[in-house]
């Protein structure tokens, strides 16, 4: 039985290990975290799993219903028709449907009308990247006006905290058609949360004689002749080795590059190239609802330390709180804002939580958590796809999943589900299976 070692245990890892298993392979799964799930993991506090960052399921999603499906969880799923709004000055906005698009108030009825078109154009077709090699900037300013550019301008910044010429229209084309359908439509939870896609992804790679592993990190990548030979790994303060010619990493770009030997000079440079982008999630569970959203985009970036809102008792309705607030913001890990304690986030968190809604939020405080994901997403400049890694690396036996290959979609449960599965399948191909 051939041997398979697939590096990181988030969603793209698992759905590559639980794929090379059910194919024959012997499979190891190796994750340094205590925890699987990657972005998606979650707390569990007093009994119940709460996602570390805000979780749904997409209307339009069909990878990640399809796992929900070939797990046996199909029941489990359900949807909800939600709230999403936007604030501005002081005020909220509702931005759930097409309808209301055009009554948004921070914009005339022209500029309403303008970007109203630009998410119909958006939602016309499934592949943008024509546009690889235009920003946003270029390809949206002209087209939507300078009043309705502000919003375009809103959402790139508080996804990459970077300025629309240096992010691909691509990816916000994407976006914009897939969020869309979804926000005009429902969205889904399975009950009990994304934990139980990992559960399952685990019981399949087990079932079939794979092992998981956690609190173990990946020191080396051999490779011998242009092809892997083996990985060194971390396991309990001891260093570990084992043969393989199979190897499928879902880490970090900037991670795998420090592990891996002998890449050929033109791919390691490539690949150097992608920068990512941190987040900071914190999820506070509150005695009571404080907003009529499920997802409200907080557009005063200069005001608010946090770009976005989601009232998680919205869409879970097994909670067992009255509500989880997740509060979210994406910088660089370089940002003064990223050194500072947890404590010190999450306060100032809490007080801008009580400007917004205008309640004392630390009053109603049961708990909090703050999560740190320092490769939360690549920076999708234009071109991007240039660098981008294709499933097959060009070392033999080396594969490649993960957040870093969705693009120009962006990364979701599905895109991650998915890249891991194309990195099984093409090892799987590599062997002639």
């Amino acid at each position: 039985m051939p041997t398979a070692v697939v590096l990181g245990g988030g969603l793209s890892g698992l759905m590559a290990a639980s794929t090379l298993s059910q194919s024959g392979f012997r499979t190891l799964l190796l994750e340094k975290d205590h925890a699987l799930g990657g972005l998606a993991s979650s707390y569990l506090v007093n009994g119940e799993y709460i996602p570390k960052t805000y979780h749904h399921v997409m209307h339009g999603d069909l990878t990640t219903l399809k796992t929900i499906r070939n797990l046996g969880l199909e029941n489990e799923l359900y949807w909800r028709k939600l709230r999403v709004g936007f604030h501005s000055k002081g005020r909220s906005y509702d931005f759930s449907s097409s309808l209301s698009i055009l009554r948004f108030k921070p914009l005339s009825i022209c500029g309403r009308i303008k970007f109203g078109f630009l998410v119909f154009e958006a939602r016309r077709k499934r592949n943008w990247r024509e546009l690889e090699g235009a920003s946003v900037e270029e390809y949206c300013k002209d087209k939507v006006g300078e009043e309705a550019y502000k919003l375009v301008d809103y959402i790139v910044r508080a996804k990459f905290a970077e300025p629309p010429n240096n992010v691909s229209a691509a990816w916000l084309m994407s976006r914009f058609g897939h969020e869309s359908k979804s926000v005009s439509n429902r969205f889904g939870y399975l009950k009990g949360g994304v934990e139980r896609i990992i559960k399952g992804l685990v019981a399949r790679c087990v079932e079939n004689n794979g092992i998981v592993r956690t609190a173990t990190e990946v020191s080396r990548i051999k490779t011998k002749a242009g092809k892997v030979s083996g990985i060194e790994y971390e396991d309990k303060g001891k260093t570990k080795e084992i043969d393989t010619d199979i190897i499928v990493s879902t880490l970090p770009i900037p991670e795998f590059l420090k592990v891996v030997e002998d890449l050929p000079y033109g791919y390691r440079a490539s690949l150097e190239k992608i920068r990512y982008k941190s987040s900071l999630c914190a999820a506070i569970a509150l005695s009571e609802r404080i907003s009529p959203y499920y997802w409200l985009n907080v557009m005063d970036l200069e005001k608010y330390p946090f770009v976005g809102v989601f009232e998680h008792g919205h869409l879970n309705a097994e909670l067992r709180c009255p509500s989880v607030i997740f509060a979210v913001k994406y910088l660089d890990s370089s940002n003064r804002f990223w050194h500072e304690s947890d404590r010190e986030i999450v306060e100032d968190f809490l007080l801008h939580l009580g400007t917004l809604f205008d309640c004392d939020v630390k009053e109603r405080t049961l708990w909090w958590r703050l999560h740190r994901a320092e490769y939360s997403t690549p920076l999708f400049v234009p071109n991007y796809g240039d660098n981008m890694p294709e499933a097959e690396s060009p070392v033999g036996g080396l594969f490649i999943g993960g957040i870093s290959r969705t693009y120009p979609e962006d990364r979701y449960m599905g895109t991650a589900l998915q890249t891991g599965a194309e990195a099984a399948q093409a090892a799987l191909l590599s062997r002639g299976e």
